[in-house]
């Protein structure tokens, strides 16, 4: 058993839901615009479908690297995107869009179980620093998120 945790952050993204679902939606190319911390990925691309598999390489601030599997489980255009972790993370990631006059708001509901040797070990003692690790990696994707629709705009 790993060190089970639950995120969940919250996006307010100044642009239309389908252009935010396009760009949660496509872990593929998380390195090109979340590149501080999705340093790889690799795997079916296109449109998020049941099924599909990215697998990526992330990192936070902490000196340590992380590699984990995407797999789609359910999708829901252009509002829930369900997917399974597998490798250094173990557990379940949704994105949840809803738009308002303002935008879309993003949701990520993040419950990773953490497998990586030394981590999971250190999450009893560390486990602030890893949150804080966490929010660091989500904030770096908000401001991205923010200048990528913005520069698309």
């Amino acid at each position: 058993m790993g060190a089970e945790y639950r995120f969940l952050d919250e996006w307010r993204l100044p642009a239309d839901v389908e252009r935010v679902y396009d760009l949660v939606g496509r872990p593929l190319d998380y390195p090109r615009w979340w590149g501080q911390v999705f340093l790889a990925a690799d795997g079916d691309s296109g449109e998020p479908a049941p099924g599909k598999k990215i697998a990526v390489e992330a990192r936070g601030f902490l000196p340590y690297r992380l590699h984990f599997t995407l797999t789609t489980l359910e999708v829901d255009r252009p509002y829930r995107i369900h997917s399974r972790l597998d490798g250094d993370f173990e557990g379940t990631g949704t994105w949840l869009l809803s738009a308002d006059d303002e935008g879309t708001s993003a949701q990520l509901d993040w419950r990773p179980s953490v497998q990586k040797a030394g981590v999971k070990q250190l999450s009893p003692v560390l486990r602030p620093l890893f949150r804080a690790n966490h929010n660091w990696t989500m904030r770096r994707g908000q401001e991205s998120a923010l200048r990528v629709l913005g520069d698309e705009a």
